[in-house]
């Protein structure tokens, strides 16, 4: 059995056949780690690279769009087009490394290999689901209630959540210090209701506690716990679909965008880096958009 540091998750786990891929595709996936992406974004590309030129003898210079075409025939064809699409950017985004190293001169890889996804619509709460979702939130604990209610008026992501600190907190201003995708920092802001849950909150657990949300021990609250909570709260308030943290996120954008936000106004909020991230909520048609308005204005 194979052993991997965990530490360590931008390094190959196993030797390539080919030298030079081998070489070549490390300095990538180091260039990944020193760039700030996410441990899991790199575990990924990692995963599938070691899938891919684990198993190609031929140096990664020499593969011709032939070559790597018939073997995503023959070992992704019948998967998923999403899977398909991931798995061909991240070897696209190998190749486009190896062009901005001067490795090559252009990419073996095709556009037209990419499926074509229909485009997304955000799933976010009716305003009614909101209600009832915080109405089950207030049967259960403090600390419960205090998750949904921050969520719903920061748009965090669940990471950004597992990860505060009470030294994060502005309770004059309102705000919380949260660090998001690629370490980049940026500062939310939560609502009057919040800041009282959270006056209410910060009493119930020990001052020696440096995280926010923590169980009953005192230690913090895991990702999958907070997803767990949230689940079991959409599924207690009797909602038709499955709730889950990135849907609060979803309906906090949602209600921004319904009381007329600027997209790049709901950008930052979200700590998006591309704009071009936040376009999916500019994707609800026009009608949808004035009877969230009313709903959530009047």
């Amino acid at each position: 059995m194979e052993f991997i540091d965990m530490d360590r998750y931008w390094e190959l786990t196993k030797r390539l056949p080919n030298n030079e891929t081998h070489g070549v595709v490390t300095e990538f996936l180091l260039s990944l780690k020193l760039a700030n992406r996410s441990k899991i974004t790199i575990t990924l590309y990692r995963r599938f690279l070691e899938k891919f030129f684990g198993q190609i003898e031929e140096p990664f210079s020499s593969l011709t769009s032939d070559t790597i075409h018939q073997w995503f025939i023959k070992h992704e064809g019948k998967g998923k087009e999403t899977t398909l699409r991931l798995r061909l950017s991240v070897l696209s985004s190998f190749y486009t490394f190896c062009i901005q190293e001067e490795y090559l001169d252009r990419s073996p890889i095709k556009s037209r290999w990419f499926p074509r996804l229909s485009k997304p619509v955000p799933k976010y709460l009716e305003k009614d689901d909101i209600a009832k979702t915080r109405f089950q939130s207030e049967k259960l604990s403090l600390r419960d209630q205090l998750l949904i209610e921050f969520m719903l008026s920061t748009g965090c992501r669940v990471g950004e959540v597992h990860s505060l600190n009470r030294e994060d907190l502005d309770m004059k201003n309102r705000t919380a210090r949260v660090m998001g995708k690629g370490k980049k920092i940026r500062y939310v802001h939560f609502t009057d209701r919040c800041a009282v849950l959270l006056e209410r909150y910060l009493i119930t657990i020990p001052k020696t506690c440096s995280a926010l949300f923590v169980n009953s021990t005192g230690r913090r609250l895991g990702i999958r716990m907070i997803q767990k909570i949230v689940n079991g709260i959409g599924e207690e308030a009797g909602l038709h679909s499955r709730l889950y943290p990135h849907r609060l996120r979803h309906t906090f954008a949602t209600e921004l965008l319904a009381k007329g936000a600027d997209i790049s106004f709901i950008g930052e909020e979200l700590g998006h880096r591309d704009i071009g991230t936040t376009q999916i909520y500019a994707r609800l048609p026009k009608s949808e958009i004035v009877a969230l308005y009313r709903k959530y204005m009047g």
